[in-house]
């Protein structure tokens, strides 16, 4: 293993403190904290280089706060100074981290993400028959520390580096046992989650394919895997192929990194059913937004025009959280999710779930059980499955087709006629830089 030297200086330079601050900055600037913080910038970024290089710096308590969107979670927020310090240790030491990356873990990298990860999963959809979807109870309040120092420290030589890195794993959090957990919140905690599975990582694409070949099975050298933090999916050829990976999977998390899987949350079954990944469901030829995601999108953004109204959020934040509800879906393709809901916010008429037989016309109005066949002006019928399918994504430029039909399938919803389907998938995925 590389181990990297000669980056304390830069980590307590005074432009690279001054940079952390802008970064904390950026999005909180109303904040009362981030206020009294800037009220004597230089003297506090002065103070806190001082203590960073006497040795001196001790991170503060959390605050904490509850969220319960999509699930409960316990918010750890650190104090400014505390945020700087992290800003100014990921600046520089996350790069280095990130260079043992595999290309297929897609969190918290820049150029990567959620909507890259998806395409992804997609492409390996239409190359294989069987997927197996997994996930890790509680991540990051399982984590464990000696583990994930032991990943962490052999990559530095300097010991201020790694006093300094080992000072912000053991701090205590509020919930959490001793030993074990990071504080969800936490610029380091993403990085050092995602450090933590990186063996995992390497395992997965480069040995699973060898174990499972000692068993009896073909596999490739390279088993198709993707991984985004800690929901990641195997594909193989067969269903059998599948649960030996899956096998492999929950062994090695539970000898090597103390994890636990989430059995309630596997799923083992044919790329036909549809791939459920990061809210949506994944198919070679199209995508579809999960009901609870769609749900959650216009509830979010009801929430935020009630703010609006009442004067709780001024013009230029209510433009942010719309173009944040509304922005994720339309790099999917999907549109009109948020059409016309202020208008309906409060009305007792319509009826705004995801139902079968929908439009491809992803109009809201097109929601309603009495309006979802008027897709042409003959009153017909001419789809299947949800509303909001998707076979196009604007920002990537990826075209997967325009729903044509097949004369040889039957509609369930109107037997007689054909199946709306979407054409193939592109050959290749193209990782943007």
């Amino acid at each position: 293993m590389r181990s990297y030297g000669g980056i304390w200086v830069k980590i307590v330079s005074e432009e690279n403190l001054r940079k952390a601050w802008r970064r904390v900055r950026r999005g909180h600037a109303p904040s009362v904290a981030v206020q009294e913080f800037e009220a004597c910038l230089d003297v506090n970024l002065a103070c806190l280089r001082d203590k960073l290089i006497n040795g001196r710096y001790r991170p503060s308590d959390y605050r904490q706060f509850r969220i319960f969107d999509p699930k409960p979670r316990t918010i750890s927020c650190a104090p400014v100074a505390d945020r700087v310090v992290h800003h100014a240790l990921c600046g520089v030491i996350a790069p280095l981290i990130e260079r043992s990356f595999v290309p297929v873990s897609f969190a918290c990298r820049k150029g990567y993400g959620a909507h890259a990860a998806c395409a992804l999963v997609r492409r390996y959809a239409g190359q294989a028959k069987y997927f197996c979807k997994m996930d890790i109870r509680k991540y990051f309040d399982s984590i464990g520390h000696e583990w994930l120092l032991g990943v962490l420290l052999p990559k530095f030589r300097e010991t201020s580096v790694k006093n300094l890195i080992e000072l912000i794993v053991r701090h205590p959090v509020p919930g959490l046992s001793t030993g074990r957990g990071l504080p969800i919140g936490n610029l380091t905690s993403q990085w050092f989650a995602n450090a933590y599975l990186d063996a995992f990582d390497h395992l997965a694409i480069c040995g699973m394919g060898a174990i499972v070949a000692r068993r009896g099975f073909t596999a490739p050298s390279s088993v198709p895997y993707v991984r985004y933090m800690d929901d990641f999916v195997f594909f193989a050829d067969s269903k059998a192929m599948a649960w030996h990976l899956h096998d492999e999977a929950k062994r090695w998390l539970e000898e090597e990194r103390g994890l636990e899987v989430k059995d309630g949350a596997t799923v083992v079954a044919p790329v036909s059913d549809g791939v459920p990944f990061l809210g949506l469901r994944i198919w070679p030829n199209c995508w579809r937004l999960k009901r609870v995601r769609f749900i959650r999108t216009r509830r979010t953004y009801a929430q935020r025009v009630r703010q609006f109204e009442n004067g709780m959020l001024n013009e230029k934040r209510f433009a942010q959280c719309v173009a944040s509800s509304d922005g994720a879906s339309r790099w999917f393709g999907f549109k009109g999710i948020l059409k016309d809901l202020a208008s309906k916010e409060g009305s007792s008429s319509g009826s705004n779930r995801v139902k079968r037989g929908g439009s491809w016309n992803n109009n809201a109005d097109n929601c309603n059980s009495s309006n979802r066949n008027n897709n042409n002006p003959s009153n017909e019928n001419n789809n299947d499955g949800f509303r909001l399918v998707s076979t196009v994504s604007e920002q990537t430029g990826f075209h997967f087709g325009t729903p044509v039909l097949r004369e040889t399938e039957t509609n369930m919803h109107n037997p007689g006629r054909p199946v709306a389907q979407a054409t193939a998938a592109p050959e290749h995925f193209q990782q943007e830089e």
